[in-house]
């Protein structure tokens, strides 16, 4: 939108509510435009850096993520790590929420703006509370429905309805606040496709494995190097699949391996990669889901020193990320990490 382009819009709406006269007043508040340049929160624009506690409401969830030590960490999940991007996109641009309208002070109105109470059970509005070091609240506000091209292409607006009063606004400006702690968290544990892995060892509880491999890392297929003598593969397309669980991996929760008793024989996944290492995934069940543990080693033959090197890093960087906690892992990870011989094997003659 061109500058002059708003002030005209502004003096048409100014010409149109006098020449309304009584049949606005009667209908609603006098709306009061702003030329867009008043910051929605003004002490966060003076302390952005300042920001170190965010807290988040809305009709299915209200947490928190506090910084600590430098790190951002959400606090229903024992502080572990969220995605500082988000954090930082979500401060930046509620300090670039600049007011253009006020808008209605009547409370039984607000739903239609998005702006009734969070807590409310079908409400579509959340609240948004950032604080300094000290608990000093920088900004305290619901925040409401979005319109994302309201000033043309990329140039949103968004209600609000400021903590220290009644009326509402609308804004220039949109945020992502998410709708649950699993939009906030860095959530991806490892990433590695299987045409980087060369070896899978997977040992149940009883101690029955199945073993996964390849010769020569341009081979095009997984090879169960442990098959049964006289039996055959059910179904060739379902054992590369296994060894390909790394890709992308994602958790559903996450907590201190700490509040949970591990018990001594879990399902334990070996992953060794092309590159000199081998990731271990222990998997128990508690109730109704799965949870993971994983840790990393320099695989021994490693000789080279370029490789040993780089392996070390790798290893470095995973154990730092998961030391110490437990992964609630999803539903077709587990099933591939609890494998069994018999679910990869075709029925036997004696069997048919």
């Amino acid at each position: 939108m061109k500058p002059g382009t708003f002030y005209a819009f502004s003096g048409l709406t100014a010409a149109v509510v006098v020449a309304a006269g009584v049949a606005v007043s009667t209908q609603t508040e006098i709306t009061v435009l702003t030329a867009g340049t008043d910051p929605a929160f003004p002490l966060l624009n003076e302390n952005v850096n300042a920001v170190a506690k965010i807290e988040i409401q809305n009709a299915k969830s209200n947490f928190s993520m506090t910084l600590d030590n430098g790190n951002w960490g959400l606090d229903q999940n024992d502080g572990y790590r969220v995605e500082f991007q988000k954090v930082k996109s979500a401060i930046v641009n509620l300090s670039n929420f600049k007011l253009i309208e006020k808008k209605t002070a009547d409370a039984a109105r607000y739903g239609r703006l998005e702006l009734n109470d969070p807590a409310d059970n079908d409400a579509k509005s959340r609240k948004v509370v950032l604080k300094d070091a000290k608990g000093n609240v920088l900004v305290d506000t619901v925040v409401g429905k979005l319109n994302p091209n309201l000033f043309g292409t990329g140039g949103a607006g968004t209600y609000i309805r400021r903590a220290d009063e009644k009326a509402t606004w609308l804004a220039r400006g949109q945020v992502e606040l998410g709708e649950e702690p699993n939009n906030w968290m860095a959530r991806q544990i490892v990433n590695y496709g299987q045409e980087k892995v060369r070896r899978v060892v997977i040992t149940s509880p009883e101690g029955r494995k199945i073993i996964l491999g390849k010769a020569a890392a341009k081979e095009p297929n997984f090879k169960i190097k442990n098959l049964p003598e006289g039996r055959a593969i059910k179904n060739k397309d379902e054992v590369d699949p296994l060894a390909g669980v790394m890709w992308r991996m994602m958790f559903d929760d996450v907590q201190k391996a700490e509040k949970q008793e591990w018990p001594a024989t879990p399902w334990v996944a070996h992953y060794s990669v092309w590159d000199g290492y081998t990731v271990r995934i222990e998997t128990v069940q508690f109730g109704d889901d799965f949870w993971g543990r994983f840790s990393a080693t320099v695989d021994e033959e490693v000789i080279e020193a370029n490789q040993k090197t780089s392996a070390k890093n790798a290893v470095a960087k995973i154990n730092a990320r998961t030391k110490g906690w437990t992964y609630m892992l999803t539903a077709g990870d587990s099933e591939k990490l609890t494998s069994k011989m018999e679910d990869y094997l075709a029925k036997s003659k004696k069997g048919s």
